[in-house]
Parts: C-alpha cells; sequence; structure tokens
C-alpha cells in the first residue's frame, strides 16, 4: 500500500487554483488517465483555458459557475462535469467565504497514457 498524505504533497500553482496531482505518481503503475484535486480560493476563478484531452470535474465541495464555451450553469458538491477535448473552460468560485474544491481527471492525450 502507498499513501500519499495532504499534509505533505507538492501543491502547485497551476489554471489560477492550487493543483495536487494525483496520478501519474512515481513508482505506482501508471493509469491512462491522470488526475488532480484542485481547489479555487472564494471570489477567484481557474484560468481559461482548452487543451487536447477531454476531462471531467467532480464538486467535492463549494459552488460556483462552470464556464464551457459560451455556455454557463451553476454547479456545486456532488456534481459532475464532462469537457470535450478543445472545449475552453474555467470555473469560478461564486462564494466569497468558501473554497470551491474538485477532482479532475482527464484522459486522451498521450501525456496521459
Amino acid at each position: 500500500m502507498q499513501i500519499r498524505r495532504a499534509s505533505t504533497d507538492i501543491v502547485t500553482a497551476e489554471y489560477g487554483g492550487d493543483f495536487r496531482r494525483i496520478y501519474p505518481w512515481a513508482g505506482v503503475a501508471t493509469p491512462p488517465w491522470g488526475s488532480a484535486l484542485m481547489t479555487i480560493a472564494p471570489g477567484a476563478s481557474s484560468s481559461r483555458h482548452n487543451h487536447d484531452e477531454e476531462e471531467t470535474f467532480i464538486i467535492l465541495a463549494g459552488e460556483g459557475v462552470m464556464n464551457v464555451d459560451d455556455e454557463a450553469q451553476e454547479v456545486k458538491r456532488g456534481d459532475v462535469i464532462y469537457l470535450p477535448r478543445f472545449s475552453h473552460h474555467h470555473l469560478q468560485n461564486t462564494s466569497l467565504t468558501t473554497a470551491l474544491e474538485f477532482l479532475t481527471i482527464w484522459w486522451g492525450a498521450p501525456e496521459a497514457a
């Protein structure tokens, strides 16, 4: 068994939030997808971007607005969002007091394989 502890794991500033990469994971078999936990500060937003992978967000805590291309919808804890490859997207935390946390899983690009 291997465990990565939140208290000692590396968190980087990426895409406008705190990004904690999970997979790929050194010393563990590499799955055909990548994943990370991301936290967006109260009132902040992830950076608008697109990429060559398909992606899913699972909202773990908080609430916000998911923007995909020209569409915007409110999201909250428990919601699951699918993002097609090359879609322009960003997630806005609408709370001024609570962080927005989500799990992101991406697949379909050579670096995720």
